[in-house]
């Protein structure tokens, strides 16, 4: 065999032997596993609750560790942690198993100390090992400020005290339990010396940790006693002025109803009788007798005899036996509609209504009677005279005036109001025939004397 043969079936040899790994490495990928997995784990520091929280004390464990393997899902609550102001229950961020308990239950640590550790799901913790704190990279010295406060140096321990060590007497506040721990624990007697920012001197839990160096403190504002503006900084509103005069300008809306009469008839006719028979009958009685009359009317059948039932004179105005009337005032009952009493289940009598009879006032021009052409000669085709003839009253019996025999009369203003409530006589259909009936009446006061 020569050497270039032998050279040849090494080369193959070995060149199936490689080949022969590589297809066992691919078909058994874990083999690739080493002790860099076994160090895969996560580091679980004690979390700050608060901002002003410092230390914390480990209640309870609420997962077992190491061969019990017991698994942990994303917001599930892993331990139970006391603070200075209360107990809490901390959640888990991610999910794993636990792998190692590193502080037990009623041990006091402080804010991110490693106290447990957590591994992926199936790595291999049975040798597992705590991993290296990483070393914090310093600041440059260059992004370091000279107006940059100091920071506040570690304060030296000291051994807790008891309550009763504390001074207190001169504190113009009591301590709230957080700042009483707070002076426990670092063994603070001396709270004189410290100086309180809160309300009314009340010493805060910044206060105290200004005074330790723990945190650099700045006091808070002064506190405001009340939440109003200073005087000098309240806009008062001011009134409505265009609004009020613009409500003072609009009419104000009519609660009455109202009739204008003419009275000629009832004057001519008072004036006949008085003549007459030597009288002194006024205008008053004549417009009680009228609002009588229609009231009777509305209230048919009537039970009462007397010529006035129902209307009383208020004594507003004084009775007339002039030519003119100076005006009236007459309390109208029984027209208005009765009330019911639900107390006693019946019908009361309501308010009466108020007839204001105004005093008279003459309309129209001249009392001279009009002037008409003879119709007779104007037929026969006469031509008509420069003066026309004039058409006066035969005598003092025609009480009965037309418009067109008279250009001037004299009327009066029937006004009717009141009731239980303002406005009531507006929809009141009794109140409006009322004046519609007495209107006539004083129109044809002859069926007054009949």
């Amino acid at each position: 065999m020569t050497l270039a043969s032998t050279r040849d079936k090494v080369t193959r040899g070995l060149y199936e032997l490689q080949l022969q790994h590589i297809i066992y490495d691919t078909m058994h990928p874990l083999r690739f596993h080493t002790s860099s997995v076994q160090a895969a784990v996560t580091k679980f520091g004690m979390p700050a609750m608060s901002p002003t929280m410092t230390e914390g004390t480990i209640i309870k464990w609420k997962k077992k560790e190491g061969k019990h393997r017991e698994e942990v899902a994303a917001g599930d609550v892993i331990l139970e942690v006391e603070t200075d102001k209360a107990q809490i229950d901390v959640e888990a961020a991610d999910d794993g198993i636990f792998a190692k308990i590193l502080v037990q239950e009623g041990e006091r640590v402080p804010v991110n100390t490693t106290i447990a550790l957590l591994a992926e799901e199936g790595d291999d913790i049975s040798n597992i090992e705590i991993p290296a704190d990483e070393p914090k990279e310093a600041a440059p010295a260059e992004e370091k400020s000279e107006a940059a406060p100091a920071a506040p140096a570690a304060p030296t321990p000291t051994e807790p005290i008891d309550h009763h060590d504390i001074d207190t007497s001169k504190l113009k506040k009591p301590l709230s339990p957080a700042v009483l721990s707070l002076l426990l624990q670092h063994g603070v007697k001396d709270v004189s010396s410290i100086k309180p920012t809160g309300p009314n001197g009340r010493l805060l839990k910044g206060d105290v940790l200004g005074h330790l160096g723990l945190i650099s403190y700045k006091a808070p504002p002064p506190f405001a006693k009340t939440a109003a503006p200073p005087r000098d900084q309240i806009v008062f509103a001011k009134p409505a002025a265009k609004a009020d005069a613009k409500k003072a300008a609009a009419p104000a809306i009519p609660m009455f109803i109202s009739k204008s009469v003419a009275v000629d008839n009832l004057f001519n006719l008072r004036s006949v009788i008085n003549s007459t028979y030597g009288s002194n009958l006024t205008l008053d009685e004549f417009f009680a007798k009228a609002a009588a009359r229609a009231l009777r009317d509305l209230n048919k059948p009537s039970t009462s005899s007397s010529s006035t039932a129902g209307v009383v004179h208020n004594g507003s105005g004084a009775s007339s036996v002039s030519d003119t009337f100076s005006g009236a005032k007459y309390n109208i009952f029984n027209l208005a509609p009765a009330k019911y009493d639900f107390i006693s289940d019946s019908y009361e009598s309501a308010k009466p209504y108020t007839l204001t009879v105004s005093s008279s006032k003459k309309v129209g021009g001249s009392t001279t009677a009009e002037s008409y052409e003879d119709l007779l000669d104007f037929l026969g085709g006469a031509k008509p005279s420069a003066k026309a003839k004039s058409v006066h009253m035969a005598s003092a019996d025609n009480l009965f005036l037309q418009p067109a025999q008279k250009s001037a009369y004299n009327t009066v203003e029937l006004k009717l109001e009141g009731g239980e409530k303002k406005g009531q006589v507006l929809n009141d259909a009794k109140a409006s025939v009322f004046l519609d009936r007495m209107e006539y009446y004083v129109q044809h006061p002859e069926e007054l004397v009949a």
